[in-house]
């Protein structure tokens, strides 16, 4: 499995984002279905079997991520990221590509049968793990238009991005125009 930064950090804020109260059914990873179109949608573990176990695990490793996001409480969430990463079933190996550039190529532990909820965990442990060391704590945000509650990595050359999408600033902004001319 090839490290590609951007698809990663795409999938795990999918993955967070599964759950999204705004929606008359909020939970968007609730059926083993949804699970397989969401791999599928990434291009990961095609073939591999998936049962109601990795369905759960998964939802409920988001759960726990979410939550440590949400608190900003950094230790704990250093830590479930370490946790993760730990029982990861996924180990890096360098290699050198045909043009003579370099890449990482990631591989599972010989032997040993991995569960999809362990590779997604691993996927979204390691992803967010970069996003800290590159971007810092503060570029991991939860968009300011309520009811949104999406999680996002601030890219922005400023730092300065308050919204998971154009679609919720819009509506943040109109609800503040028309409140200001009711006023």
């Amino acid at each position: 499995m090839k490290y590609d930064k951007d698809q990663w950090l795409a999938f795990t804020c999918y993955v967070l984002n599964t759950y999204d109260p705004y929606y008359k059914q909020p939970e968007l990873l609730g059926s083993l279905e949804q699970l397989r179109a969401l791999l599928k949608k990434y291009d990961l573990f095609e073939g591999l079997p998936i049962s109601d176990d990795d369905l759960q695990a998964t939802r409920s490793y988001r759960d726990q991520l979410r939550h440590h996001i949400a608190t900003e409480n950094d230790s704990d969430l250093v830590q479930i990221l370490n946790e993760f990463e730990q029982r990861s079933p996924i180990q890096s190996r360098l290699q050198i590509k045909a043009d003579r550039s370099f890449d990482y190529v990631y591989e599972q532990h010989p032997g040993r049968e991995i569960s999809v909820a362990d590779r997604i965990s691993a996927i979204c442990a390691f992803t967010l793990g970069r996003v800290l060391v590159e971007y810092g704590r503060g570029r991991l945000k939860i968009c300011a238009s309520p009811p949104c509650e999406e999680l996002y990595v601030d890219q922005s050359k400023n730092g300065l991005q308050r919204f998971c999408s154009k679609r919720c600033s819009t509506r943040f902004h109109v609800k503040k125009h028309r409140h200001s001319n009711e006023i």
